[in-house]
């Protein structure tokens, strides 16, 4: 588990760490402050002593397929707020950019509305 930088919302760290989601490992970065388990019901919720609700699968963009949202481009997010990602359009054609940002409900969203400047390398 690696620490990825400070949480948007309640300044703990945000770490990474692999977990098994349908047979594929994917990495989670969340908040130490997002806690959840398995319920009676076997409901994936938050834990009692959960105090903080941001996390991230790494798989977050898949039906854009972007396969994969990486560590460093987490600690990016972690530390500007904004980040720019590359999204394909449908069977892979064409390539584009959008900025995505961190959201309270959801973790991450995209900003579809914003075009993103030329990129710099």
């Amino acid at each position: 588990m690696s620490i990825l930088g400070k949480c948007p919302y309640c300044d703990s760290n945000v770490v990474s760490k692999k977990i098994n989601v349908q047979g594929k490992q994917i990495k989670l970065y969340s908040c130490e402050n997002s806690k959840k388990q398995y319920d009676e019901s076997e409901q994936y919720v938050f834990t009692a002593d959960s105090t903080c609700r941001f996390r991230v699968y790494s798989n977050a963009f898949l039906k854009w397929n972007k396969r994969s949202f990486s560590e460093y481009e987490m600690k990016k997010l972690l530390q500007e707020g904004q980040v720019t990602v590359r999204l394909h359009g449908r069977r892979g054609t064409g390539e584009y950019f959008k900025y995505a940002i961190t959201d309270e409900e959801y973790g991450i969203s995209i900003l579809w509305d914003e075009e993103v400047e030329e990129k710099v390398s």
